[in-house]
């Protein structure tokens, strides 16, 4: 399968500090096998039933983390639909065997490891998902104690300083409890398929909160961790749904979900077309529109909206102007082409401003009693 990105590249840029799956609903694992066979890099299970018997008959009991790992993922409400897992060789760094599956399938977005990693492994793997062509999600468990968890020099920590956007690092006991997590993003994804979902304050099936002081929560928090605590009497919830660089989950997720949407929407538009697009600025309009109606699901689903730019000056744009419907379109005029890109057929670059919705996470309520 060929790359559409020489033919149509999207370039996300994100003010506050993706390109190609199909099955954002989908989570990879990625499992060690002392007795790894080539007939089981890739296995896909659709429910906590089948991966059971599947991973048994493959030589994981039911007390090895790779099983829990299945299980814990399957245990989200709403469950996911399919769980991908992909055996790899222990002399396989998590990057190799990543980039082994890939040879296999790009049918995931979600990605988990039933196995610890050092460190240096780790930072390895979200690098290079930073660089990927193909956008995924890293789910990463934070093990041992919560003060080394959000300690100077620790993985979190380091990760926050990359200002990591492909990795959702939790605070938990095991390192299978990070596939339960997965789950959870998987199975809303699922469900929302006409709306949109913050990972915030979700039960996350299969997985037993963290005994976490307030202190303790707020330290993992602020370096963009995530923790799943109980909150009052009876709010069991994971906190906040972030990646490293303070940006959401879901904000990732959808960023990814457009760039796919307006690359094959260009590509529709090249190859679907009977006629030739001249280049003129006719053809920088039929761009437009085809991105417009695309743009404007978005807005439906409520992930865009109506919001003034807060960003730099944008083509004919500026600072403070307000994007109706949370998006604005631009595309200088082939009059100013640099003859080498006019020579090579190519289009005048097409500029998106986007303003994403955002979603709450805290409110104030003020009560006013006169007695």
């Amino acid at each position: 399968m060929l790359s559409l990105e020489i033919i149509a590249r999207v370039n996300v840029n994100v003010s506050r500090s993706s390109a190609l799956p199909t099955a954002f609903d989908t989570g990879l694992l990625l499992v060690k096998d002392a007795s790894f066979a080539e007939a089981k890099r890739l296995r896909s299970y659709a429910s906590s039933a089948e991966a059971a018997a599947g991973l048994i008959a493959d030589g994981f009991p039911a007390s090895s983390e790779a099983y829990k790992a299945a299980q814990k993922y399957f245990a989200a409400s709403p469950a996911p639909p399919r769980l991908l897992v992909s055996c790899h060789p222990a002399s396989e760094s998590p990057v190799q065997a990543l980039d082994a599956a890939l040879q296999k399938t790009r049918d995931f977005y979600g990605i988990a490891l039933a196995d610890p990693v050092t460190d240096g492994e780790a930072l390895a793997l979200d690098t290079h998902l930073s660089g990927l062509e193909k956008p995924a999600v890293w789910f990463a468990a934070l093990t041992g104690t919560p003060a080394a968890a959000a300690a100077s020099g620790s993985l979190l920590e380091r990760l926050h300083a990359a200002g990591s956007r492909r990795t959702v690092a939790t605070y938990v006991s095991a390192v299978s409890d990070a596939a339960a997590v997965m789950g959870a993003a998987m199975g809303l994804e699922a469900a929302h398929a006409a709306s949109a979902f913050a990972l915030c304050y979700k039960r996350v099936g299969g997985l037993q909160p963290s005994d976490l002081t307030e202190a303790q929560a707020e330290a993992i928090e602020e370096l963009g961790g995530n923790v799943y605590v109980t909150r009052g009497a009876r709010h069991t919830l994971l906190e906040k749904g972030s990646t490293p660089s303070l940006l959401r989950y879901d904000e990732v997720l959808y960023l990814d979900q457009i760039a796919e949407d307006l690359q094959n929407a260009a590509l529709s538009l090249l190859a679907d077309n009977p006629d030739r697009l001249p280049q003129t600025d006719d053809a920088s309009a039929q761009f437009m529109n085809a991105f417009t109606g695309v743009l404007i699901r978005y807005t439906g689903r409520g992930i865009l909206a109506s919001a003034p730019w807060r960003g730099a000056a944008l083509g004919s744009l500026s600072p403070g102007d307000w994007l109706e419907n949370g998006f604005a379109l631009w595309a200088d005029s082939y009059d100013n082409q640099p003859e080498a890109d006019r020579a090579a057929h190519k289009a005048m670059p097409i500029q998106a401003a986007l303003t994403l919705a955002g979603s709450l996470e805290s409110v104030v309520i003020n009560v006013n009693v006169k007695l």
